[in-house]
């Protein structure tokens, strides 16, 4: 009995051991995507081909030398990925699957709201990214450290135009601000126009190259914008601004919302 029910499941055991496997590799390609572990990575895996080439054709003096360096390589390889993997083995414990185990708090909409309310009224230029699954972690690393919970009066003063860190853009994730004085990618989308300035430009930006959830208020028209992957909506209402934000993290709107 025992062997027949282990005959019968064997195909769902193989399913799942495959499943798991790529899920776990995909992740971990999501986590190292646009980093320089990445490209080690390339490069020791071009290493490992041109190898496998020279075995196959009988290359002595180069299977020699990459015989000898291999050890090295790996040696090196694990050195120079020493920030990567730390960042990794972080990330994995963020993973939503790990989330019963120590869940992150919900994002402070309302917090988040007030604050561009008031700086819409007062038409002061603010750029607030909230994260979702792709981190940039080289945005991060050369912004400033905040880890901060969120509050409406934190994130006015931090765009206050005397502030040291008005200029850029603030970082959320989670129930925390990670970081302020954050410098974005510009984009050239045609969508943007002529009085688009900077920072819709770096929103656009950000949102084109991560899943991130953008808000925008304009310095000049005092407007609220939202960017969503590379989609841009204008003139949100702040009595609007809630339900939207909330519907797009919650996963009820999808990305091509703004699309006519």
């Amino acid at each position: 009995m025992p062997e027949r029910f282990i005959e019968i499941i064997n195909p769902i055991l193989i399913f799942l051991d495959l499943f798991i496997v790529s899920y776990f590799l995909y992740r971990i390609y999501i986590l190292l995507n646009r980093t320089r572990a990445m490209q080690l990575i390339v490069g020791f895996g071009l290493i490992l081909v041109i190898d496998i080439i020279s075995r196959q054709f009988h290359l002595a003096t180069v299977a020699w030398i990459i015989q000898n360096v291999s050890s090295y390589l790996v040696i090196g390889l694990i050195v120079l990925m020493q920030p990567e993997l730390r960042r990794l083995f972080s990330e994995i414990g963020r993973m939503p699957i790990f989330q019963w185990i120590s869940p992150t708090g919900s994002i402070s909409i309302n917090e988040i709201c007030d604050a561009v309310r008031n700086m819409a009224q007062k038409k002061v230029g603010s750029l607030i990214v909230i994260l979702r699954e792709i981190r940039p972690h080289h945005i991060i690393d050369h912004a400033v450290k905040v880890d901060s919970a969120i509050s409406s009066e934190l994130l006015e003063t931090i765009f206050f135009k005397d502030s040291p860190l008005h200029d850029g853009a603030v970082l959320i994730e989670g129930n925390r601000i990670v970081a302020a004085s954050c410098y974005l990618p510009l984009s050239n989308s045609r969508i943007l126009k002529k009085t688009h300035g900077a920072r819709h430009r770096a929103g656009m930006g950000i949102s084109e190259d991560t899943d991130a959830v953008v808000v925008v208020t304009s310095e000049e028209t005092g407007s609220i914008n939202v960017i969503v992957n590379g989609q841009l909506q204008n003139d949100i209402s702040p009595l609007k601004l809630p339900l939207l934000l909330a519907e797009i993290l919650e996963g009820k709107k999808s990305f091509n919302i703004f699309k006519s």
